[in-house]
């Protein structure tokens, strides 16, 4: 790695969260009636708000994520039982932002989320809005003009305040507002001789762009008749639904905490008329019973970090019955395929331009002595 990029991530580390952003934009008088706030992880920001603990006010805290709301929820208990809260609140997750009349909303923006995620998370946030109520954005990016742009076709009046950590937006609900398009994306994809569709929705993998891994992983899995199919991180449910239709008589149980991809895949289940997958919305590493699957099929398109790496590999052990088989896609593979021969036997690794599949199976039971 070259001097100047080493240099850039360092910088890049010092950047505050567009959280950490909000909470300091903020005064401490600063007070709503009744407030959102957008969590797209586990950032401090609704346990903040809540530790202001100011009688009559109220503090909702929403995700897509079912994971992220959890743990939000149990980070906000944790608070009300130590200040013995006066702030009244509550956690909600779902595929779209609640549709009240908040006074205030908090909108924190990831420098990596797309133009398309930001301007839908931003139509959302406005939608919860009453009218004359006012949201605050935060964002890490610097360069923001085609941002600042659309933002000021939909307001009257924008505030925008800038540093070096990011900036500042802050504006006020208009009485007329544009109605807010959906932006639901259609894919197909070909198993034999049947066409399946499948939606994507932004922030659900992979929203208009060609879904190369999993592809790479429904090209060379492995499956056979009346088993059971587990699909992991389902996202558009694509996987899902070439497993059902390849297997007509095995049953596929596709799960995510994402709220929007469940809502993709119900539509695209409804959509090819397929009577043996089911979706359901899980907190990570719930909702799967042990010894259940006799295969697991999921994307890793993106390693995060051996920790959760081997989170992920001990859940699919726990859910696979003996013999089961573990398949899936990934671009970072060295670590996973190290991993994988230690906890697994007949471990494969399937090379592509860009992603790889692994394949791997869960140890017999052992035979009792004779």
């Amino acid at each position: 790695m070259s001097r100047k990029s080493k240099k850039k991530q360092r910088l890049k580390k010092l950047i505050p969260a567009p959280e950490q952003l909000l909470l300091d934009f903020l005064t401490p008088e600063w007070s709503a009636t009744r407030t959102l706030c957008f969590q797209s992880n586990l950032h401090q920001l609704t346990t903040a708000l809540l530790q202001r603990n100011r009688a009559g006010t109220r503090v909702d805290c929403f995700s897509f994520d079912k994971t992220v709301i959890s743990r939000i929820q149990h980070k906000c208990s944790l608070v009300q039982e130590e200040l013995s809260l006066s702030t009244e609140w509550s956690t909600i997750c779902g595929s779209e932002f609640p549709e009240d009349d908040y006074d205030a909303v908090m909108l924190p923006l990831a420098q990596q989320l797309s133009e398309e995620y930001i301007r839908d998370l931003t139509l959302s946030a406005v939608q919860s809005l009453q009218t004359g109520g006012t949201l605050t954005i935060a964002s890490s990016r610097t360069k923001d003009y085609e941002y600042h742009k659309f933002l000021k076709t939909l307001f009257p009046k924008v505030t925008r305040l800038v540093s070096d950590a990011g900036i500042i937006y802050q504006t006020k609900k208009p009485q007329d507002l544009p109605e807010k398009k959906s932006l639901l994306d259609e894919l197909v994809a070909r198993e034999g001789d049947t066409l399946l569709h499948a939606y994507t929705l932004p922030g659900v993998f992979s929203h208009r762009r060609p879904n190369q891994s999993a592809r790479a992983l429904t090209n060379l899995m492995e499956l056979s008749e009346e088993s059971t199919i587990l699909n992991i991180d389902c996202g558009s449910g694509i996987v899902a639904f070439i497993a059902a239709t390849r297997c007509p008589s095995a049953t596929v149980h596709a799960i995510d905490s994402n709220a929007r991809a469940v809502k993709c895949t119900e539509q695209g289940i409804a959509k090819n008329q397929l009577t043996n997958v089911r979706v359901e919305l899980c907190e990570e590493g719930q909702g799967i019973e042990p010894e259940s699957y006799d295969y697991i099929l999921t994307n890793k398109s993106y390693f995060n970090s051996e920790e959760q790496g081997e989170v992920f590999l001990q859940k699919c052990l726990r859910a696979l019955k003996p013999g089961g088989l573990l398949q899936f896609s990934t671009k970072q593979y060295q670590w996973y395929a190290h991993r994988l021969l230690d906890l697994f036997t007949d471990v494969a690794i399937d090379g592509a331009v860009h992603h790889f599949t692994l394949s791997a199976r869960k140890p017999p039971e052992e035979q009792p002595p004779a």
